[in-house]
């Protein structure tokens, strides 16, 4: 791999002494004096040293020509010597002159100064990735696109033009001040490989960054294009998760890994990357070059619908939560109804029971006054004997809770209990209910703990009171009367409400089907894909509708040609100002790192003009 630094602002300078510009014309490094004058090389005014890698020096220097500051390349004194590195430099970098791409770093001229081969190329202001990553930054996961994106149309640029980079790294790709627009850089040096050299080139580019090669180039095989799509992988996973993929103690060990063992899943490692990016870098990173992406345009275009996935993702976030005509109107319907149905349920619960009440107290009330007649004659005799054994025999034949026999002075004279007998009667307190007729005090209270209704009937004679019945009624069989008609009540209401938000659910699910169609049928014209229709014919005013949108699709069609609109922009660099920028520079191409627009859109989603696309329901 390459050593020599990027030419770009981003690599501090080191201290290096210039010549004195008034002796014999001298390469950069050949000779210095303290005087801090500026050294000429060439036509170039050498500025200062930007760095020193293993096969080339760079310095920032002035093409006074063009009156343009620059970045210039020499190829080390020590490599110059041999005939086919220089020879393979100059050819290789010639070439790399021949990248015109917004996303390469441009070559301006390529030559020798008294032997030393050279290449001027743009100056960039930025940083290398390798120092924007520095403290373990993680980039965002759409930069990290991003730049995914535009470095793989540059290298899909180059290798369409035979030149395979071989040293893809961070330390290659510069990101410019301000901007997510990226920059590749040391096109065409990266591997020197000649006849007698080649045992040579291979431990110097494993002695450089082999944590970026690939499989095949670890193994010193024919590598192509597929290997750079490695290198790609390697450093999106690298900015995704600010780890290498491959890392090991020493070169050997690290080759192993490369070759045979995959790195630590990118879910492990950090948990907001979509599984559309995991496959994509997990792609590139496949050991055999079959399963890797062919070239950077496929490539290209799976990072195109990763960010279009993001753009996707994020505007749903941002769209306003809305609750679905189902929801809403199978909510509101089952809550009328449920509304409706508590107080009509109330009401008739209310009736019912007071129903109820109605025929205990009277049914309650006929038989006390019954018993009274039945015990006027036996109190009027003061039979109590006898009054004791009527009131026995009628509790053997009636679920009643008590029946108490008083006499004029107030005595238990008979009583379903017993020990009652002879005592003075002590009238319990309850909730009066009211009086019936014949004078019958209704009243409700607690006996034993239980709630009885408590009918007290006079007993008379000849229109005269002689003593009085109390007859106590157990109102637990009237509860669970009450409660089995609640719970009917409950039951009819509940499946009522049930029946209601199902067909509302149904109905209103049938007029979303309509809806959503028409709403995806928008939003096809709203991509510019006016060749759209929903061509779907209904007997309803979702017909009418339906037509009227055809004719409008129709309409804008026509006005636009016949030619459907292109893609949105999906992965627009951040700074506008840089590629308005490069548009002056070079007019003829995108600015530098920009997404073209209709390029984003892969070939199969924009239809012919003449065959319209149907949307069937």
């Amino acid at each position: 791999m390459s050593d020599t630094p990027s030419p770009n602002g981003g690599t501090p300078p080191q201290a290096h002494p210039p010549t004195m510009p008034g002796k014999r014309t001298t390469l950069p490094g050949a000779g210095a004096s303290g005087n801090g004058q500026v050294r000429q090389a060439g036509r170039y005014q050498i500025l200062e040293l930007i760095g020193r890698g293993g096969m080339a020096t760079v310095y920032k220097a002035h093409d006074p020509g063009i009156d343009r500051t620059i970045a210039i390349k020499f190829l080390h004194a020590s490599l110059c010597e041999d005939e086919q590195y220089r020879g393979r430099f100059l050819r290789e970098a010639r070439a790399a002159g021949m990248l015109s791409h917004p996303n390469i770093a441009t070559v301006h001229d390529v030559g020798e100064i008294e032997g030393r081969p050279y290449m001027a190329m743009e100056l960039l202001e930025g940083d290398p990735l390798n120092d924007v990553m520095t403290g373990g930054t993680l980039f965002p996961v759409r930069e990290v696109v991003e730049i995914g994106i535009q470095l793989s149309r540059a290298l899909d640029y180059a290798h369409s033009k035979g030149i395979v980079h071989r040293d893809i790294k961070p330390a290659n790709i510069v990101r410019l001040k301000g901007t997510n627009v990226i920059k590749v850089t040391d096109f065409g040096i990266a591997h020197m490989a000649s006849s007698s050299m080649t045992q040579h080139t291979q431990m110097g580019d494993v002695l450089g960054t082999p944590q970026y090669m690939s499989p095949e180039q670890t193994m010193g095989q024919k590598i192509d294009g597929r290997s750079d799509l490695f290198s790609v992988g390697v450093v999106l996973y690298q900015l995704l998760t600010g780890l290498r993929p491959f890392d090991a103690d020493s070169i050997v060990a690290l080759m192993l890994k490369i070759a045979k063992e995959e790195p630590t899943p990118i879910e492990k490692l950090r948990n907001d990357v979509p599984p559309a990016l995991r496959r994509v870098v997990e792609r590139c990173l496949s050991k055999q070059p079959d399963r890797r992406y062919q070239n950077g345009a496929e490539l290209t275009e799976a990072l195109i619908k990763v960010i279009r996935e993001i753009d996707e993702e994020t505007q749903h976030r941002q769209r306003p939560r809305i609750v679905s005509l189902r929801v809403k109107w199978t909510a509101l319907m089952s809550l009328i109804v449920a509304g409706v149905m508590a107080v009509t349920a109330t009401v008739v619960n209310q009736r019912q029971q007071a129903a109820l009440i109605g025929q205990v107290t009277d049914y309650g009330a006929s038989l006390s006054r019954f018993i009274a007649t039945q015990s006027a004659v036996s109190a009027l005799s003061e039979d109590w004997v006898a009054l004791e054994v009527f009131v026995q025999e009628v509790m053997k034949t009636q679920d009643f809770h008590a029946i108490t026999v008083v006499d004029r002075d107030g005595i238990v004279r008979a009583a379903s209990d017993a020990a009652r007998n002879g005592q003075p009667y002590v009238k319990p307190g309850g909730e009066t209910l009211g009086v019936h007729a014949g004078g019958v005090a209704v009243q409700r209270l607690q006996a034993d703990g239980e709630s009885v209704l408590q009918f007290e009937s006079p007993i008379t004679f000849q229109g005269k009171p002689i003593g009085r019945v109390a007859l106590d009624i157990p109102e637990k069989p009237l509860t669970r009367v009450a409660r089995l008609s609640l719970i009917m009540m409950a039951l009819l209401v509940i499946s009522t409400i049930a029946a209601v938000a199902v067909a509302t659910y149904l109905v209103s699910n049938w007029f979303a089907k309509p809806i959503r169609l028409l709403r995806e049928s928008m939003a096809e014209i709203g991509k510019g894909r006016f060749d759209h229709r929903i061509a779907e014919r209904r007997n309803d005013e979702f017909g009418l509708l339906f037509q009227a949108f055809d004719d409008m699709a129709g309409a804008l069609q026509q006005r636009t040609g016949g030619a459907p609109a292109a893609a949105a922009d999906d992965a627009k660099p951040t700074d506008k100002s840089a590629g308005k920028a490069a548009a002056q520079a070079s007019p003829a191409t995108p600015p530098p790192g920009s997404l073209p627009r209709a390029t984003l859109a892969p070939p199969d989603t924009v239809p012919a003009p003449d065959a319209p696309s149907v949307r069937k329901r």
